[in-house]
């Protein structure tokens, strides 16, 4: 079965509970839907949970690797996993050869920003100093709102002085909360996700109480004196896609090696669905080989 990325779009709009004003209805479809097209590969990797935290290894049948990757799962800090992004974190490990770490977040409604990004600065550190790892063996990875966690970490750990890891790769996400670049208009009868339900975000997830915490809301907006070997995926029929294009445009203005990988007729987060929508396959396959490639020998 290989789907086109309209078919995918009808997918999505007829297994998806959209309708439903609670969040753990719509939460329990995408669980479904995800689950239901998992392929062979989450069954090849070793997955293990860290007691007391909420932390999943995820080797490869090799074994854990001696560079590991910090992965963020998205779902617009409503819902999402580990668990329910274990197709494109299995093909991501078997591909590259290298672990990861999923983190299962905080989530809305009961936390709100910063409280995501404090779990994955803390993610870092355990890396760091509990088991070991230098920020040389450490790589960050998201997808969609996870994608957002990655530069807002890698924010962070310029403006508190914590060592930047080796690599980042940021699958769909967006450069801010804005969503008001030009292709929030252009794409959004070919994507499943519109700027109107994105914004929404700013309601429920920011603070109350203003904070200052405008870098790391605006993770673009900074000038960086280092930053990771980094790759921008998106599809040409995302939403968010020139929030990708934008941001890798701003670093290498700034002289660091970040790449962009534009993937012809994808939606939004079509990588979850690499076993049945080819465009999704193909973007897996570049981000496995970027990671494989862009960390430094030890």
């Amino acid at each position: 079965m290989n789907v086109s990325a309209a078919g995918l779009k009808k997918l999505f709009q007829e297994h998806l509970d959209l309708s439903s004003t609670k969040l753990e209805d719509v939460a329990k479809s995408f669980t479904k839907l995800y689950v239901d097209y998992q392929g062979e590969g989450v069954k090849k990797v070793s997955v293990q949970t860290v007691p007391d935290t909420r932390y999943t290894w995820i080797d490869p049948p090799s074994g854990r690797s001696q560079r590991v990757v910090l992965f963020f799962h998205g779902g617009g800090y409503t819902m999402g996993s580990t668990a329910d992004h274990m197709q494109l974190i299995s093909s991501l490990v078997l591909l590259s050869g290298i672990s990861m770490l999923g983190i299962d977040y905080r989530l809305c409604p009961q936390h709100r920003f910063p409280a995501p990004l404090d779990d994955a600065e803390c993610a870092y550190h355990w890396l760091m100093e509990d088991q070991k790892r230098s920020p040389e063996a450490i790589g960050f990875a998201g997808i969609s709102a996870g994608g957002l966690l990655v530069t807002q970490l890698i924010c962070r750990c310029q403006n508190r002085g914590i060592p930047i890891p080796s690599v980042a790769l940021n699958m769909s996400g967006p450069m801010d909360l804005d969503f008001d670049r030009s292709s929030c208009t252009y794409n959004s009868e070919r994507d499943i996700v519109v700027a109107e339900r994105l914004r929404n975000i700013q309601n429920y997830y920011l603070p109350e109480e203003p904070q200052e915490l405008g870098d790391e809301l605006h993770p673009a907006r900074i000038a960086y004196q280092q930053y990771p070997r980094t790759l921008f995926q998106a599809g040409d029929c995302e939403v968010l896609l020139d929030d990708n294009v934008e941001f890798y445009r701003i670093l290498r203005q700034q002289g660091h090696a970040v790449h962009l990988q534009v993937i012809p007729n994808m939606i939004h987060c079509g990588q979850m669905f690499s076993r049945i929508y080819r465009p999704g396959e193909i973007a897996i396959e570049g981000a496995a080989q970027f990671l494989k490639d862009s960390f430094p020998k030890l």
